[in-house]
């Protein structure tokens, strides 16, 4: 696994240990960038998501480890809780500057991999998409608690905010352009397909010889986790999208993955410019039942697929499952 191209200092390692401590209550903490390679603590405490955002920058990118105790159920005064964990990746909609966000992009899958392990990840660019009726439907859905059975229990209703971006693009497209987009279209859907038995994986990638970079469709097929990890550039962003069959209690299910490689090989001016639009190249693969970010190919493992779908994404919603 790849060392950390940044440095982080010992105030950050401890409070994300006093955070997981079961000894302390310290449940959250917060840190962001001293230098350009260099974290430094923002904060730590007590007082859970409400005191962590009040401390996030308006106008900086941040991280933060939030720690929930989730009631799994109660039977008159005996009560089953069991604990969390939440990453925060915090990337305001305005104020920072768009070099500050394409620096801090390369360093992305490094900083994941740094507040590792946990549950379940939120990113935010306001406080609309950090709220404590998010934290608790996105608790309910990783932790199975959530009924689907039914539309009469519905999700506690929360406000919908539209993040903005660089040129008025909106967050579902950000102004991405394609190569042959209906290939790479037909490829997603070959995956979905129950009928499609040759199909159960595909690989986009940005063609950079354009004006604008453009996603493509690179390679699609059978053979699963080991296939995709055959054709991954070792110099290139690529995303991959792979259906998976999970067994759970002589049950079979069927599961997607999004799969986002950022090799630390590539150079940095393409970071830069893919950087920005991570979100709108996982919005052409959803709906799917999680996500890994990897910078190296042999980070890339099937126990790491299985436990990513188990997580669900605050974008997995109801409708997305209809459409699947």
């Amino acid at each position: 696994m790849a060392a950390f191209q940044f440095e982080v200092p010992d105030a950050v390692h401890q409070a994300m240990k006093d955070v997981r401590s079961d000894e302390l209550d310290c449940d959250w903490m917060v840190a962001t960038w001293d230098t350009p390679t260099s974290l430094k603590l923002e904060g730590s405490g007590s007082g859970g998501l409400e005191s962590m955002k009040a401390i996030l920058p308006q106008n900086d990118v941040a991280y933060g480890l939030l720690r929930e105790k989730f009631n799994w159920e109660s039977v008159g005064d005996v009560s089953a809780d069991t604990i969390k964990f939440i990453f925060i990746y915090w990337f305001p909609d305005s104020g920072v500057p768009l070099m500050r966000k394409m620096k801090v992009g390369t360093m992305e899958g490094q900083v994941r991999k740094l507040f590792q392990q946990y549950h379940a990840d939120i990113m935010a660019g306001n406080g609309g998409e950090f709220t404590a009726d998010i934290v608790k439907t996105l608790l309910e859905n990783i932790t199975g608690k959530a009924d689907h059975t039914t539309a009469a229990r519905a999700a506690p209703k929360v406000e919908k905010f539209e993040r903005k971006f660089i040129g008025g693009m909106d967050g579902k497209t950000q102004d991405i352009a394609f190569s042959d987009g209906d290939a790479l279209k037909s490829a997603i859907a070959s995956v979905r397909d129950d009928n499609q038995p040759d199909i159960d994986f595909c690989i986009a990638d940005f063609d950079m010889s354009t004006k604008k970079p453009a996603l493509k469709l690179k390679v699609a097929g059978r053979g699963g986790l080991e296939a995709i990890k055959a054709a991954l550039a070792a110099d290139q962003f690529n995303y991959g999208f792979v259906r998976i069959t999970e067994t759970i209690d002589q049950t079979e299910a069927i599961k997607f993955c999004f799969i986002k490689s950022q090799p630390e090989a590539t150079s940095f001016k393409s970071k830069g410019k893919l950087g920005l639009l991570g979100g709108a190249v996982s919005s052409v693969f959803h709906p799917y039942h999680g996500d890994i970010f990897i910078d190296e190919v042999g980070d890339l493992k099937m126990e790491e697929v299985i436990l990513a779908t188990k997580k669900v994404s605050i974008g997995f919603c109801a409708e997305d499952k209809k459409r699947m």
